[in-house]
């Protein structure tokens, strides 16, 4: 994964520099960087799972996608279908999990490369 810098630049005024100052006091750091760092660690300690996606990529085969749905706390089968795309908990074509499967580039990019062979094997009679 690509590091990124990111600058920060915070100015506080009245009671919300006591609170910071209190808390860096707190936590024993004399570096404000320090200070939000380590907030920023607690907060995604504490709070990470309520900022992750409800749904993630979880594994990609050539006939089917896993979607992990942390909502249903439960691995979901998209099956790629001759004809169609078919979500195993939804029982259909269209939902959820299937619009976010063909977010993912690599899912398109199989699906394109299925129509495509489709389209070569056709024969007329």
């Amino acid at each position: 994964m690509k590091e990124e810098e990111m600058k920060v630049y915070l100015r506080l005024h009245g009671e919300m520099t006591d609170r910071f100052t209190k808390i860096k006091e707190h936590m024993g750091l004399k570096n404000d960087t320090e200070v939000l760092r380590s907030l920023i660690n607690w907060y995604w300690r504490n709070y990470r799972d309520e900022l992750r996606p409800s749904l993630e990529h979880y594994n990609l085969k050539p006939d089917g996608v896993m979607i992990l749905d942390r909502d249903l706390n439960k691995v979901i089968q998209i099956h790629f279908k001759p004809d169609t795309i078919f979500c195993e908990q939804c029982g259909n074509p269209t939902c959820k999990h299937i619009e976010f499967a063909l977010s993912i580039p690599k899912v398109r990019e199989i699906l394109e490369k299925r129509a495509k062979r489709g389209q070569g094997s056709s024969t007329t009679s």
